[in-house]
């Protein structure tokens, strides 16, 4: 089975080279593998030449104006050939049996499989992610249903949603898994690493926007339980009970920086009669000051106990 690989590329000279080789290493060689240049500014495009050059019957190589990685990515989905995608950043690398160990699930046809993960630094590993197995609609609330690099995409289900937001700065491949799913998407899941994750210190926009992270990130999960509700909302009742309580955090993360605003979404997107679960983020005496007294004051009250731990440890 033939198999996509659209790898999209902005001011990565120092990284696309790694991310191409880890495709030619794939044991499943049945691979259509393009790599389109975003308008980079750097020497991406020509490492990208030179890559072309070595393996003209292993690599193409796409040079489009600036559009951001999803518009990238779309122009590769259009330029390629394969029942499935494999999206693949251009910092992150594939393991050799990444694509042959999913291309052996896809016998009944899964709209997306979503494989296992691991975050890494220069060379050291931080942290290792595995599929959760749970039900793909929890998975994508808790944000555990893959990352870019270690899914694959059914080519069909993409089209039918209608490809990649482009006007998504971030939460992109999340906001695209809904709407696989809202059409009746089927996942299946790699209990495998997959691929390797590079976190970047500098262009990663979780760092440059964090509050329009959180925005987006709020946004999609308010589309999801909206979905869930009209779908059913009783057969749904823990899959929309845990929206709450992510939305939840997601506000108070938005309240360090911005608390009229933080009040603001409370009001407009908590459920009434919402009660916060204590948790590794939240404390039994915060969810006990909410549900005495609401979230202004309990958030007025957690600031104190902050500022005064603060103080305490300068001493």
């Amino acid at each position: 089975m033939k198999v996509a690989v659209v790898i999209p590329c902005f001011n990565v000279a120092h990284h696309v080279e790694a991310a191409v080789r880890s495709v030619w290493a794939q044991t499943h060689t049945d691979i259509d593998l393009v790599a389109v240049d975003d308008g980079s500014t750097d020497d991406t495009l020509e490492v990208l030449r030179r890559l072309e050059q070595e393996r003209p019957d292993a690599l193409r190589v796409l040079s489009v104006p600036n559009g951001g990685a999803c518009a990238a990515r779309n122009e590769g989905l259009r330029a390629t050939q394969g029942a499935y995608v494999q999206f693949l950043d251009a910092d992150d690398t594939l393991v050799p049996e990444k694509i042959a160990g999913q291309v052996a699930l896809c016998a009944n046809g899964p709209d997306l499989i979503v494989g296992g993960f691991a975050d890494r630094i220069g060379t050291n590993v931080t942290r290792e992610v595995m599929p959760p197995g749970e039900s793909a609609w929890m998975a994508l609330i808790r944000t555990r249903l893959g990352t870019t690099s270690a899914n694959l995409w059914k080519r069909e289900a993409l089209e039918r949603a209608g490809g990649w937001n482009e006007d998504l700065a971030s939460s992109q491949d999340y906001e695209l898994a809904f709407r696989v799913l809202k059409a009746g998407g089927q996942v299946s899941w790699d209990m495998r690493i997959v691929a390797h994750i590079l976190k970047r210190s500098e262009g990663s926009i979780s760092r440059t926007d964090e509050v329009g992270n959180w925005r987006r990130y709020i946004d999609l999960r308010v589309a999801v339980r909206e979905h869930l509700q009209a779908l059913d909302a009783v057969r749904y009742k823990a899959e929309i009970g845990e929206v709450d309580q992510y939305l939840f955090r997601a506000i108070r993360m938005i309240g360090r920086n911005g608390p009229v605003e933080a009040r603001e979404l409370h009001g407009r997107i908590m459920p009434k009669g919402f009660v916060p679960l204590p948790g590794e983020a939240l404390s039994a005496s915060y969810a006990l000051l909410y549900r005495w007294f609401g979230f202004r004051t309990a958030e007025v009250a957690a600031g104190a106990l902050g500022n005064l731990r603060r103080l305490s440890g300068k001493r």
